[in-house]
């Protein structure tokens, strides 16, 4: 059987040279645990959790969480520091849920895509193909889900974490190797997509849906062994897709519908000070205000410096939109998320979900500007 004391000191065991920062990380994680308390404290009163995401401190993913980081301790006054281990430098990306759950981190970033056998309930939002665009009203049917359907953060609570933030991406688009203007052009062609559930979809287009580690992708597209990516226009442009995939179809309607949470170890979260506890409930409130001041130009910067950078940049029309939108797949995904979560909640449970969270989306697109 795995030891906790195992599991938290894997990652410095296993690598081939260990660096004094690891090894003093290692030992003061471990005098964490045995005084059953979050990361050691930094100065007198204060209280120093770590945390664990597989993004870089850039781009707009790395703004989201650096924002949220930064107001936490603005707000602590002194009290609260949060060690950020950036860029899966502690623990991969697939390896974060285990990892709060365990201790080895008190908090991390978690993307339910990473685990559909775990957060098998949860994957039913990435199911809703639109979503709001304006960042505010994402937020709110977010918020709103977690709020009034419990089996969602009931799922987090049995991996030993809650969520404590949550933001968003930008719109979903296609980037390609050769040229692309319309979804008629997505047929026969490799693509890989972020989820299961798009590659249905994807092939329900007529593509070729391919399934491919994250970090392999760009490799991949350079030998054109893919001929195509499907995901948030902004991951295509952070990690340079888009310079061996330069031809580009930005689907404005679609959300990636994936909310990216920040959780904690709820023994941790339960060990905190209310106070504490508070400033990290503000701090979420704050950043998400004052990201979304942000988020609202980042669409159009990022197709303006693929385009000052040669790529070609085009928009679905609305009738490929549609044409998307009534895909049987669509449909079909929805009737086998049922069908695999039915040995954890009956099926009439997972159908009432499925239309509370519709009911919700819908509402919060009636919301944005452009809605009538």
């Amino acid at each position: 059987m795995t030891t906790t004391w195992s599991r938290t000191m894997k990652p410095f065991f296993n690598a081939k040279k260990i660096s004094t920062r690891q090894v003093a990380t290692g030992i003061l994680i471990l005098l964490a645990m045995a005084f059953g308390r979050p990361f050691p404290c930094a100065g007198e009163g204060a209280v120093t959790l770590t945390y664990a995401t597989n993004t870089a401190p850039v781009g707009l993913r790395g703004m989201a969480e650096k924002a949220f980081v930064d107001e936490v301790e603005r707000l602590g006054k002194g009290k609260i520091h949060i060690r950020v281990f950036w860029e899966q430098s502690y623990l991969k990306d697939k390896e974060i849920l285990e990892g709060v759950k365990d201790g080895t981190v008190d908090m991390g970033h978690v993307n339910i895509n990473y685990y559909p056998s775990r957060l098998v309930i949860n994957g039913a939002i990435t199911l809703f193909q639109q979503g709001p665009s304006d960042y505010a009203n994402r937020m709110w049917v977010y918020d709103t889900i977690y709020d009034e359907i419990p089996q969602l953060n009931a799922e987090f609570l049995k991996y030993r974490q809650k969520i404590v933030y949550t933001y968003s991406v930008l719109p979903i688009a296609g980037a390609f190797t050769e040229p692309v203007s319309s979804l008629a052009d997505f047929r026969h062609r490799r693509v890989r997509a972020s989820s299961r559930w798009l590659l249905k979809v994807l092939e329900g287009a007529g593509a070729i849906p391919v399934s491919l580690p994250w970090a392999d992708t760009y490799m991949a597209l350079k030998t054109n062994a893919l001929e195509g990516i499907y995901t948030n226009i902004d991951a295509i442009h952070r990690v340079g897709l888009d310079n061996v995939a330069p031809n580009i179809l930005v689907f404005k309607e679609f959300w990636n519908p994936v909310p990216f949470h920040v959780t904690i170890n709820i023994d941790t979260w339960n060990r905190l000070p209310r106070e504490v506890q508070e400033i990290i409930r503000t701090a979420s409130a704050n950043s998400k205000r004052h990201f979304a001041a942000l988020y609202h130009p980042m669409l159009n910067e990022t197709v303006a410096a693929q385009r000052a950078a040669g790529c070609v940049v085009a928009f679905a029309r609305k009738e490929e939109v549609d044409t998307w939108l009534k895909l049987p797949e669509v449909g079909k995904i929805k009737q086998l998320w049922v069908k695999e979560v039915s040995p954890l909640i009956p099926k009439m449970e997972a159908r009432r979900i499925l239309e509370k969270m519709e009911s919700i989306v819908g509402e919060g697109m009636a919301k944005d500007p452009d809605a009538n």
